[in-house]
Protein backbone atom coordinates (compact mmCIF):
# COMPACT_ATOMS: atom_id res chain seq x y z
CA UNK A 1 0.00 0.00 0.00
CA UNK A 2 1.12 3.52 -1.12
CA UNK A 3 0.69 6.26 1.58
CA UNK A 4 -0.96 9.83 0.38
CA UNK A 5 1.32 12.19 1.60
CA UNK A 6 -0.81 15.39 2.01
CA UNK A 7 1.60 18.75 1.18
CA UNK A 8 0.62 22.78 1.39
CA UNK A 9 -0.54 22.07 -2.50
CA UNK A 10 -2.83 19.47 -1.38
CA UNK A 11 -4.39 21.07 1.25
CA UNK A 12 -4.65 24.27 -1.43
CA UNK A 13 -6.75 21.67 -3.88
CA UNK A 14 -8.79 20.68 -1.41
CA UNK A 15 -9.82 23.93 0.11
CA UNK A 16 -10.47 24.82 -3.69
CA UNK A 17 -12.67 21.91 -3.69
CA UNK A 18 -14.69 22.96 -0.33
CA UNK A 19 -15.37 25.73 -2.00
CA UNK A 20 -16.51 24.88 -5.36
CA UNK A 21 -18.67 22.40 -3.51
CA UNK A 22 -20.30 24.85 -1.67
CA UNK A 23 -21.04 27.16 -4.83
CA UNK A 24 -22.29 24.01 -7.11
CA UNK A 25 -24.59 22.29 -4.13
CA UNK A 26 -25.82 25.31 -2.97
CA UNK A 27 -27.19 26.47 -6.97
CA UNK A 28 -29.67 23.71 -7.26
CA UNK A 29 -31.59 24.90 -4.31
CA UNK A 30 -31.71 28.39 -5.59
CA UNK A 31 -33.66 27.98 -8.84
CA UNK A 32 -37.13 27.65 -7.35
CA UNK A 33 -36.30 30.06 -5.56
CA UNK A 34 -35.89 32.53 -8.76
CA UNK A 35 -38.87 31.27 -10.14
CA UNK A 36 -40.69 32.32 -7.33
CA UNK A 37 -38.88 35.69 -7.69
CA UNK A 38 -39.51 36.12 -10.98
CA UNK A 39 -42.42 34.23 -11.61
CA UNK A 40 -41.27 32.08 -14.87
CA UNK A 41 -42.39 28.96 -15.50
CA UNK A 42 -40.48 25.70 -14.98
CA UNK A 43 -38.93 25.58 -18.28
CA UNK A 44 -37.32 29.26 -18.01
CA UNK A 45 -36.25 28.44 -14.65
CA UNK A 46 -34.34 25.41 -15.71
CA UNK A 47 -32.43 27.51 -17.91
CA UNK A 48 -30.44 28.33 -15.06
CA UNK A 49 -29.62 24.33 -15.27
CA UNK A 50 -28.88 24.29 -18.67
CA UNK A 51 -26.41 26.68 -18.19
CA UNK A 52 -24.44 24.59 -15.96
CA UNK A 53 -23.74 22.16 -18.92
CA UNK A 54 -23.54 25.48 -21.62
CA UNK A 55 -20.45 26.25 -19.06
CA UNK A 56 -18.85 23.17 -18.85
CA UNK A 57 -19.12 22.61 -22.44
CA UNK A 58 -17.17 25.93 -23.32
CA UNK A 59 -14.50 25.21 -20.45
CA UNK A 60 -13.81 21.94 -22.54
CA UNK A 61 -12.76 24.15 -25.12
CA UNK A 62 -10.97 26.93 -22.89
CA UNK A 63 -9.16 24.88 -20.44
CA UNK A 64 -6.69 24.08 -23.05
CA UNK A 65 -5.97 27.38 -24.05
CA UNK A 66 -6.19 29.08 -20.59
CA UNK A 67 -3.56 26.43 -18.96
CA UNK A 68 -0.80 26.78 -21.80
CA UNK A 69 -1.08 30.43 -21.86
CA UNK A 70 -1.02 31.10 -18.23
CA UNK A 71 -0.29 27.41 -16.30
CA UNK A 72 -1.91 24.96 -13.96
CA UNK A 73 -0.50 27.33 -11.24
CA UNK A 74 -2.02 31.03 -12.50
CA UNK A 75 -5.41 29.05 -13.69
CA UNK A 76 -6.43 28.24 -10.67
CA UNK A 77 -6.08 31.14 -9.32
CA UNK A 78 -7.04 33.37 -11.36
CA UNK A 79 -10.61 31.03 -11.60
CA UNK A 80 -10.58 31.05 -8.40
CA UNK A 81 -11.06 34.55 -7.92
CA UNK A 82 -13.42 34.75 -10.88
CA UNK A 83 -15.86 32.60 -9.97
CA UNK A 84 -15.91 34.30 -6.66
CA UNK A 85 -16.23 37.61 -8.76
CA UNK A 86 -19.41 35.82 -10.46
CA UNK A 87 -21.35 34.44 -7.42
CA UNK A 88 -21.43 38.40 -6.27
CA UNK A 89 -22.42 39.33 -10.00
CA UNK A 90 -25.53 36.86 -9.41
CA UNK A 91 -26.40 37.59 -6.00
CA UNK A 92 -26.48 41.67 -7.24
CA UNK A 93 -27.61 41.69 -10.53
CA UNK A 94 -31.58 42.11 -10.86
CA UNK A 95 -33.69 38.91 -10.67
CA UNK A 96 -34.41 38.89 -14.56
CA UNK A 97 -34.19 35.52 -16.37
CA UNK A 98 -31.70 37.09 -19.06
CA UNK A 99 -29.60 38.63 -16.02
CA UNK A 100 -29.30 35.36 -14.05
CA UNK A 101 -28.87 32.71 -16.48
CA UNK A 102 -26.28 35.20 -17.81
CA UNK A 103 -24.42 35.18 -14.35
CA UNK A 104 -25.34 31.04 -13.90
CA UNK A 105 -22.95 30.71 -17.37
CA UNK A 106 -20.30 32.98 -16.41
CA UNK A 107 -20.04 31.41 -13.06
CA UNK A 108 -20.44 27.77 -14.55
CA UNK A 109 -18.33 28.80 -17.32
CA UNK A 110 -15.45 29.92 -14.55
CA UNK A 111 -16.55 27.30 -12.44
CA UNK A 112 -15.76 24.56 -14.72
CA UNK A 113 -12.17 25.59 -15.39
CA UNK A 114 -11.30 25.71 -11.99
CA UNK A 115 -12.41 21.74 -11.80
CA UNK A 116 -10.47 21.24 -14.79
CA UNK A 117 -6.82 22.27 -12.93
CA UNK A 118 -7.54 19.70 -10.14
CA UNK A 119 -7.15 16.22 -11.38
CA UNK A 120 -3.71 17.48 -13.50
CA UNK A 121 -2.36 19.61 -10.34
CA UNK A 122 -3.04 16.37 -7.98
CA UNK A 123 -1.35 14.36 -10.39
CA UNK A 124 2.17 16.76 -10.83
CA UNK A 125 2.26 16.72 -6.84
CA UNK A 126 1.63 12.90 -6.15
CA UNK A 127 2.56 11.04 -9.07
CA UNK A 128 0.33 8.28 -10.09
CA UNK A 129 0.63 6.00 -7.63
CA UNK A 130 -1.42 8.27 -4.83
CA UNK A 131 -3.41 10.68 -6.88
CA UNK A 132 -6.41 9.28 -7.10
CA UNK A 133 -6.56 9.02 -3.21
CA UNK A 134 -5.73 12.63 -3.50
CA UNK A 135 -8.66 13.39 -5.80
CA UNK A 136 -10.94 10.94 -4.19
CA UNK A 137 -10.57 12.49 -1.06
CA UNK A 138 -10.56 15.93 -2.04
CA UNK A 139 -14.30 15.19 -3.99
CA UNK A 140 -15.23 13.63 -0.43
CA UNK A 141 -14.50 17.23 0.57
CA UNK A 142 -16.27 18.91 -1.96
CA UNK A 143 -19.59 16.69 -1.28
CA UNK A 144 -19.58 17.08 2.63
CA UNK A 145 -19.16 21.10 2.42
CA UNK A 146 -21.76 20.56 -0.59
CA UNK A 147 -24.28 18.77 2.48
CA UNK A 148 -23.94 21.91 4.32
CA UNK A 149 -25.11 24.34 1.54
CA UNK A 150 -28.50 23.95 0.89
CA UNK A 151 -29.35 24.01 5.04
CA UNK A 152 -27.52 27.56 5.06
CA UNK A 153 -29.70 28.45 2.55
CA UNK A 154 -32.39 27.22 4.33
CA UNK A 155 -31.49 28.81 7.59
CA UNK A 156 -31.30 32.45 5.72
CA UNK A 157 -35.06 32.10 4.14
CA UNK A 158 -36.20 30.99 7.62
CA UNK A 159 -34.37 34.27 9.24
CA UNK A 160 -36.14 36.14 6.57
CA UNK A 161 -32.57 37.31 4.89
CA UNK A 162 -33.03 35.23 1.29
CA UNK A 163 -30.66 32.65 -0.50
CA UNK A 164 -28.26 35.81 -1.48
CA UNK A 165 -26.26 35.45 1.55
CA UNK A 166 -25.64 31.30 2.15
CA UNK A 167 -24.75 31.44 -1.49
CA UNK A 168 -22.07 34.44 -0.69
CA UNK A 169 -20.56 32.17 2.15
CA UNK A 170 -18.73 30.89 -0.98
CA UNK A 171 -17.51 34.20 -2.33
CA UNK A 172 -16.20 34.22 1.51
CA UNK A 173 -14.07 31.27 1.27
CA UNK A 174 -12.42 32.02 -1.68
CA UNK A 175 -10.92 35.61 0.04
CA UNK A 176 -9.99 33.29 3.15
CA UNK A 177 -8.39 30.40 0.90
CA UNK A 178 -6.35 33.20 -0.69
CA UNK A 179 -5.41 34.75 2.33
CA UNK A 180 -4.19 31.62 4.14
CA UNK A 181 -2.23 30.43 1.08
CA UNK A 182 -0.51 33.65 0.68
CA UNK A 183 0.17 33.70 4.66
CA UNK A 184 1.51 29.94 4.56
CA UNK A 185 3.32 29.80 1.11
CA UNK A 186 1.42 26.92 -0.04
CA UNK A 187 0.79 27.09 -3.91
CA UNK A 188 1.00 24.37 -6.73
CA UNK A 189 4.28 23.05 -7.77
CA UNK A 190 5.16 25.21 -11.53
CA UNK A 191 4.58 23.38 -14.56
CA UNK A 192 7.48 21.37 -15.76
CA UNK A 193 9.60 21.73 -18.94
CA UNK A 194 7.84 18.07 -19.71
CA UNK A 195 4.01 20.11 -18.73
CA UNK A 196 4.88 23.05 -21.36
CA UNK A 197 6.28 20.23 -24.09
CA UNK A 198 3.63 17.82 -23.62
CA UNK A 199 1.20 20.72 -24.44
CA UNK A 200 2.50 21.90 -28.11
CA UNK A 201 2.82 18.80 -29.07
CA UNK A 202 -0.90 17.34 -27.55
CA UNK A 203 -2.61 19.50 -29.92
CA UNK A 204 -1.33 17.17 -32.98
CA UNK A 205 -1.32 13.74 -31.05
CA UNK A 206 -4.45 11.84 -30.95
CA UNK A 207 -5.81 10.22 -27.13
CA UNK A 208 -5.28 7.24 -26.91
CA UNK A 209 -8.31 4.83 -27.46
CA UNK A 210 -8.80 3.71 -23.81
CA UNK A 211 -8.78 7.57 -23.09
CA UNK A 212 -12.08 7.62 -25.07
CA UNK A 213 -13.35 4.43 -22.75
CA UNK A 214 -12.92 6.10 -19.41
CA UNK A 215 -14.35 9.27 -20.90
CA UNK A 216 -17.29 7.18 -21.87
CA UNK A 217 -17.30 5.74 -18.42
CA UNK A 218 -17.26 9.28 -17.01
CA UNK A 219 -20.15 10.32 -18.99
CA UNK A 220 -22.19 7.64 -17.90
CA UNK A 221 -21.41 7.88 -14.27
CA UNK A 222 -22.12 11.89 -14.34
CA UNK A 223 -25.13 11.21 -16.53
CA UNK A 224 -26.60 9.27 -13.91
CA UNK A 225 -25.63 11.00 -11.12
CA UNK A 226 -27.87 13.96 -11.84
CA UNK A 227 -30.54 12.17 -13.18
CA UNK A 228 -30.64 10.29 -9.51
CA UNK A 229 -30.32 13.66 -7.74
CA UNK A 230 -33.27 16.01 -10.12
CA UNK A 231 -35.73 12.76 -10.50
CA UNK A 232 -35.33 10.89 -7.37
CA UNK A 233 -37.59 12.36 -5.50
CA UNK A 234 -40.65 12.37 -7.99
CA UNK A 235 -39.70 8.45 -7.63
CA UNK A 236 -39.75 8.08 -3.72
CA UNK A 237 -43.03 10.41 -3.81
CA UNK A 238 -45.13 8.93 -6.25
CA UNK A 239 -43.56 5.00 -5.52
CA UNK A 240 -43.19 4.62 -2.21
CA UNK A 241 -46.03 7.22 -1.24
CA UNK A 242 -43.96 9.40 0.59
CA UNK A 243 -44.66 13.63 1.07
CA UNK A 244 -43.09 16.00 -0.84
CA UNK A 245 -41.11 17.08 1.79
CA UNK A 246 -39.88 13.68 2.70
CA UNK A 247 -38.65 13.18 -0.96
CA UNK A 248 -37.24 16.26 -1.22
CA UNK A 249 -34.92 15.69 1.79
CA UNK A 250 -34.30 11.98 0.52
CA UNK A 251 -31.56 13.17 -1.85
CA UNK A 252 -29.69 14.32 1.00
CA UNK A 253 -29.52 10.52 1.30
CA UNK A 254 -27.32 10.27 -2.24
CA UNK A 255 -25.29 13.21 -1.44
CA UNK A 256 -24.10 12.02 1.72
CA UNK A 257 -23.93 8.33 0.58
CA UNK A 258 -21.66 10.12 -2.45
CA UNK A 259 -19.70 11.57 0.68
CA UNK A 260 -19.03 8.66 2.40
CA UNK A 261 -18.29 6.61 -1.11
CA UNK A 262 -15.48 9.04 -1.75
CA UNK A 263 -13.76 8.96 1.38
CA UNK A 264 -13.46 5.38 1.45
CA UNK A 265 -12.47 5.65 -2.69
CA UNK A 266 -9.62 7.35 -1.58
CA UNK A 267 -8.84 4.70 1.26
CA UNK A 268 -8.98 2.32 -1.61
CA UNK A 269 -7.16 4.01 -4.35
CA UNK A 270 -4.24 3.89 -2.44
CA UNK A 271 -3.70 0.32 -2.22
CA UNK A 272 -5.29 -0.69 -5.53
CA UNK A 273 -5.46 0.52 -9.17
CA UNK A 274 -8.53 3.05 -10.36
CA UNK A 275 -9.87 0.27 -12.56
CA UNK A 276 -10.04 -2.28 -9.22
CA UNK A 277 -12.14 0.04 -7.64
CA UNK A 278 -14.30 1.70 -10.17
CA UNK A 279 -15.80 -1.70 -11.18
CA UNK A 280 -17.00 -2.64 -7.75
CA UNK A 281 -18.30 0.71 -6.92
CA UNK A 282 -20.26 0.73 -9.97
CA UNK A 283 -21.59 -2.61 -8.75
CA UNK A 284 -22.66 -1.21 -5.23
CA UNK A 285 -24.79 1.84 -7.27
CA UNK A 286 -26.29 -0.81 -9.21
CA UNK A 287 -27.27 -2.58 -6.03
CA UNK A 288 -28.62 0.79 -4.79
CA UNK A 289 -30.23 1.64 -7.86
CA UNK A 290 -32.00 -1.86 -7.69
CA UNK A 291 -33.18 -0.99 -3.90
CA UNK A 292 -34.79 1.87 -4.68
CA UNK A 293 -36.11 1.09 -7.97
CA UNK A 294 -38.15 -1.58 -5.94
CA UNK A 295 -38.83 -0.06 -2.86
CA UNK A 296 -42.71 0.63 -2.39
CA UNK A 297 -42.18 2.42 1.29
CA UNK A 298 -40.28 5.92 2.23
CA UNK A 299 -37.74 4.38 4.11
CA UNK A 300 -36.09 1.23 2.03
CA UNK A 301 -36.39 4.19 -1.10
CA UNK A 302 -34.16 6.31 0.95
CA UNK A 303 -31.32 3.59 2.10
CA UNK A 304 -31.34 2.61 -1.74
CA UNK A 305 -30.60 5.82 -2.66
CA UNK A 306 -27.82 5.98 0.30
CA UNK A 307 -26.32 2.69 -1.40
CA UNK A 308 -26.74 4.24 -4.81
CA UNK A 309 -24.82 7.34 -3.64
CA UNK A 310 -22.10 5.28 -2.06
CA UNK A 311 -21.44 3.48 -5.12
CA UNK A 312 -21.61 6.26 -7.32
CA UNK A 313 -19.65 8.57 -5.17
CA UNK A 314 -16.15 7.78 -5.88
CA UNK A 315 -15.92 6.92 -9.78
CA UNK A 316 -16.46 10.38 -11.19
CA UNK A 317 -12.78 11.49 -9.21
CA UNK A 318 -10.82 7.69 -9.70
CA UNK A 319 -12.19 8.15 -13.50
CA UNK A 320 -10.99 11.96 -13.86
CA UNK A 321 -7.31 10.85 -12.21
CA UNK A 322 -7.58 7.32 -14.43
CA UNK A 323 -8.39 9.47 -17.92
CA UNK A 324 -5.54 12.34 -17.02
CA UNK A 325 -2.92 8.68 -16.63
CA UNK A 326 -3.39 7.22 -19.82
CA UNK A 327 -3.87 10.38 -21.73
CA UNK A 328 -0.40 9.58 -23.24
CA UNK A 329 1.43 12.61 -21.43
CA UNK A 330 -1.19 15.06 -22.37
CA UNK A 331 -3.66 15.02 -18.55
CA UNK A 332 -4.33 19.05 -19.05
CA UNK A 333 -5.64 18.32 -22.93
CA UNK A 334 -7.33 15.11 -20.99
CA UNK A 335 -8.83 17.27 -17.91
CA UNK A 336 -10.26 19.70 -20.88
CA UNK A 337 -11.95 17.00 -22.60
CA UNK A 338 -13.70 15.70 -19.65
CA UNK A 339 -15.48 19.21 -18.97
CA UNK A 340 -17.53 17.92 -22.58
CA UNK A 341 -18.21 14.89 -20.79
CA UNK A 342 -19.91 16.50 -17.88
CA UNK A 343 -21.44 19.06 -19.86
CA UNK A 344 -23.09 16.07 -22.09
CA UNK A 345 -23.98 14.61 -19.17
CA UNK A 346 -25.60 17.27 -17.12
CA UNK A 347 -27.12 18.46 -20.31
CA UNK A 348 -28.69 15.28 -21.69
CA UNK A 349 -28.88 13.13 -18.81
CA UNK A 350 -31.69 14.32 -17.07
CA UNK A 351 -33.50 15.19 -19.54
CA UNK A 352 -33.26 11.69 -21.35
CA UNK A 353 -34.46 10.54 -18.35
CA UNK A 354 -37.25 13.45 -18.08
CA UNK A 355 -38.62 13.01 -21.52
CA UNK A 356 -39.23 9.11 -20.88
CA UNK A 357 -40.71 10.16 -17.68
CA UNK A 358 -43.26 11.68 -19.40
CA UNK A 359 -44.45 8.66 -21.46
CA UNK A 360 -43.90 6.17 -19.01
CA UNK A 361 -44.00 7.77 -15.64
CA UNK A 362 -41.00 8.37 -13.40
CA UNK A 363 -40.68 4.72 -12.07
CA UNK A 364 -40.10 3.19 -15.19
CA UNK A 365 -37.84 5.93 -16.73
CA UNK A 366 -35.57 5.66 -13.39
CA UNK A 367 -34.27 3.11 -15.11
CA UNK A 368 -32.10 4.48 -17.31
CA UNK A 369 -29.71 5.27 -14.65
CA UNK A 370 -29.02 1.46 -13.73
CA UNK A 371 -28.53 0.99 -17.96
CA UNK A 372 -26.61 4.03 -17.49
CA UNK A 373 -24.52 2.39 -14.77
CA UNK A 374 -24.12 -0.98 -16.87
CA UNK A 375 -22.83 0.85 -20.15
CA UNK A 376 -19.49 2.06 -17.56
CA UNK A 377 -19.25 -1.40 -16.06
CA UNK A 378 -18.55 -2.58 -20.11
CA UNK A 379 -16.12 0.39 -20.43
CA UNK A 380 -14.16 -0.49 -17.18
CA UNK A 381 -13.80 -4.12 -18.14
CA UNK A 382 -12.93 -2.94 -21.30
CA UNK A 383 -9.83 -0.37 -20.09
CA UNK A 384 -8.79 -3.25 -17.16
CA UNK A 385 -5.90 -4.38 -19.14
CA UNK A 386 -2.57 -2.74 -17.59
CA UNK A 387 -2.40 1.07 -17.66
CA UNK A 388 0.90 2.60 -18.55
CA UNK A 389 0.48 5.88 -16.59
CA UNK A 390 2.20 9.05 -17.56
CA UNK A 391 2.90 12.19 -15.28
Amino acid sequence: MTRLVRTRATYVVYATLGYYGWYIYGFGPIVPLLRDEQGTSRAVASLHGTALAVGALAAGALYPVVVGRFGRRATLWGTLVGLALGIVVLTLVPSTPPATIAAALVCATTGSVLVNVVAPALLAVHGPETSGAALSEGNAIATGTGLLAPLAIGLSLDRGLGWRPALLVASVFAVVIVLVARLTRADLPPDSDEDRASRAAGNRRPLPRRYWLVWGVMLCCIAGEFATTLWASDVVRDRAGASAAFATGAITAVVGGMCAGRIVGSRLAARWSGTAVLAPALLVALLGTALFWSATAPVPAVIGLACLGLGVGPTYPLAADLATRISDGQPDRAAGYASYAAGLAVGVGPFALGAFADRAGTHAAFLVVPLLFTVAVGGVLAVRRPVRTTA
